[in-house]
């Protein structure tokens, strides 16, 4: 209809003069009544028209027709003497913007687009720029790391960022060159509040601009230079109210990922964009609640709430150890747990992962999801989501399901894995005694054959500290200590498992036999420990360079905190001597909070760490299994959690609480009021 309305108009036009306007149509002029109201209904049709031309995506643009009065349109926004024109004198063309995207589109590899790039830069508006750090990344997503330390030396790169720079002015204000009036924009950021939710999301969608380039960057892990990430910042802290869902995960995804850029910016922006994600859960859970369902990220509607939104906002969390308040946590799981099947399996592990690194406890029925996943979806799983998987229901303690672990051995998981993978997995394992699984063992085969420079120091420290898990375990089993003497039982146990494993990996029957032989002979003059170990294959390098790397981040690298100083200080002004803090137990593998040597009382000061973030009073599992570990060295362990300490501090009951605490681990209170 519009374009028959704009041929007769353009008709009527050349017929008119300026003494006596009429109108033709159909063959005929109209009379003065008629004309009034066909000049409205035209002036609505255009208006309408104009106004979604004006608002609609790259995409919608390039499949507009250019009829007649289109052209003529278009021609007087771009003439320099239009008072309404809106775009830069920088910008030659609109058409000329959209041939060179389709061009920058059209490169096969990273260096013709950097080609293009080096030719035509200095045309490029912000889609354009958009577009190219866009598809750089996805060229470079699917080629080897060698091609990326290329890229991040190529000089043509500056020459990207110095137009990215350019083009940032306008990125949020509907014009890509930003040559737009301060009233102008005024005016149109008015109209566009007047329309519906609808409208608001396609206003947020300039922010795919700024969008593309920081998902590009954080995806090859490039920090740009000149300034950009700060920028960027600025931009997404002043705008974010205008963000939709998608769009908002997707920045929050960005900066964590480029968290080494600056760690503190990265964490204020994270908390900017959750606070707003909390500000549209409302809206966004009647959204889930109407669509009867979560959506998959590639059924997502525009602006929409999709299961990837609440898989990246949670990792991202997770990564900057940002937590975003337990409102929003608890619905995000909520939403996972009630419409899990929707989810990716990544998506799952990575809101497992995430609430294991901010000791938010996801509650059993998600754990129990978790599990059933792997359990049941494990063709769909890559390695990685696997082991963080198995660390997020390590982390709680959650009892592994046997059929999910059975399913997980002959060595498919391990093979998979990355040196990050094997430590997460392993450790995993260690945390919940699943020292017997067959999964265990084909991991630590996997790292006995790995050189320790692939793992990086926290997996190694998690390596050291599953075998001394593992250690003891072994000892409450047979019941022996670290200085007892292993009888020929326990010894025979030790040496058949051993062969059955080490068996497994020979090619011939002789060099089995022989081997079995020549490692039952040598485990008569092991310790315990030695011995202990030999349940597994583990690395020559496991108590050097892996112990080495456990002792400088578990216990030479401890600090006393202002709550271990307070508690120490009342110790000793009623405890004459033998306090010590930080002591080591006799085998060097643990270190305790205030030692009473002459009673072996393990005095540990549990600050908030040592709890779960949702749940105040509940001790995290870490903690209970250093609590264990004491008590099977020959400690006993009386734990000061700092809420009932702070109490206690508020009612000057120090005294009285230490007397309570020491007598229920036995110290009799007359013992006990004689130190004091």
């Amino acid at each position: 209809m519009f374009r028959l309305l704009s041929r007769r108009l353009s008709f009527a036009a050349a017929r008119t003069n300026n003494n006596d306007f009429s109108i033709a149509s159909g063959g005929r002029f109209l009379l003065s009544s008629e004309q009034s109201v066909f000049t409205t209904a035209c002036a609505a049709v255009s208006s309408s028209f104009l106004w979604r031309k004006r608002f609609s995506t790259d995409d919608r643009r390039r499949r507009t027709t250019t009829t007649t009065n289109v052209t003529t349109t278009l021609s007087r926004r771009r003439d320099p003497k239009n008072k309404n024109n809106n775009n830069s004198p920088a910008s030659s063309s609109f058409f000329q913007h959209v041939q060179l995207n389709r061009e920058i589109v059209a490169c096969v590899t990273c260096s013709e687009i950097l080609k293009h790039v080096e030719t035509n830069s200095e045309k490029y508006n912000g889609v354009n720029v958009s577009t190219a750090w866009h598809r750089l990344a996805k060229k470079l997503g699917r080629e080897e790391r060698s091609s990326v330390r290329e890229f991040k030396r190529d000089a043509r790169v500056l020459l990207l960022e110095e137009a990215t720079v350019r083009c940032m002015q306008g990125l949020f204000r509907g014009n890509e060159d930003g040559d737009v009036t301060s009233r102008e924009t005024a005016e149109r950021r008015h109209e566009r509040r007047q329309y519906s939710s609808r409208m608001k999301a396609e206003d947020a969608f300039d922010a795919q601009n700024v969008g593309n380039i920081l998902w590009a960057c954080a995806t090859i892990l490039y920090t740009p230079r000149l300034g950009i990430l700060d920028k960027f910042a600025d931009i997404i802290e002043g705008n974010v109210d205008k963000l939709y869902p998608q769009a908002l995960s997707n920045s929050l995804w960005s900066f964590a990922r480029l968290k080494e850029w600056n760690l503190l910016r990265c964490k204020t922006v994270a908390e900017l964009l959750m606070q707003q994600a909390l500000r549209m859960l409302p809206e966004v859970l009647e959204d889930v609640k109407k669509a009867g369902g979560m959506f998959e990220a590639k059924d997502v509607p525009f602006g929409g709430f999709s299961t990837q939104a609440i898989g990246n906002a949670m990792w991202s969390c997770g990564t900057l150890r940002c937590h975003p308040g337990e409102k929003i946590m608890d619905a995000y799981l909520k939403l996972t747990t009630e419409y899990h099947e929707k989810f990716k399996t990544q998506e799952i592990s990575n809101i497992a992962w995430a609430s294991a690194m901010l000791q938010h406890h996801p509650g059993d029925a998600f754990l129990s999801v978790v599990s059933e996943t792997l359990a049941k979806r494990l063709e769909e799983c890559a390695s990685q989501a696997v082991s963080n998987s198995l660390l997020g229901l390590a982390t709680f303690g959650y009892k592994m399901d046997e059929e999910m672990l059975k399913a997980l051995g002959g060595k498919r998981h391990a093979r998979r894995c990355n040196s990050q993978d094997l430590c997460n997995s392993i450790w995993a394992l260690a945390a919940v005694d699943a020292f017997e699984a067959e999964v265990y063992g084909d991991l630590w085969a996997r790292v006995s054959s790995m050189h320790h420079d692939e793992f990086a120091p926290e997996g190694l420290n998690m390596l050291y500290h599953a075998c001394v898990m593992h250690q003891d375990h072994w000892m409450d089993q047979h019941a022996v200590g670290n200085d007892d003497v292993v009888d020929e039982e326990v010894l025979d146990d030790v040496t058949n498992t051993s062969k059955k494993r080490k068996s497994t990996n020979q090619s011939t029957t002789t060099t089995k036999s022989t081997k079995a032989k020549g490692f039952s002979s040598s485990l008569h003059g092991m310790g315990v420990r030695e011995v202990a170990l030999q349940r597994h294959d583990t690395p020559i390098w496991l108590d050097t360079i892996a112990k080495k790397s456990y002792d400088d981040q578990t216990i030479h690298s401890v600090t006393l905190s202002a709550f271990h100083k307070h508690v120490s200080t009342r110790i000793r002004a009623g405890f004459i001597k033998n306090v010590a803090d930080e002591y080591l137990t006799e085998d060097g593998v643990m270190s305790i909070d205030i030692a009473l040597l002459d009673h072996k009382i393990a005095i540990e000061c549990d600050g908030p760490s040592h709890f779960e973030k949702n749940m105040e009073k509940s001790m995290t599992h870490k903690t209970i299994i250093r609590n264990r570990g004491l008590e099977r060295r020959g400690w006993r362990v009386v734990s000061i959690p700092y809420f009932e300490w702070q109490e206690a501090n508020a009612n000057e009951t120090h005294r009285k609480y230490l007397e309570d605490k020491l007598a229920s681990v036995g110290v009799q209170r007359e013992q006990v009021l004689t130190l004091f």
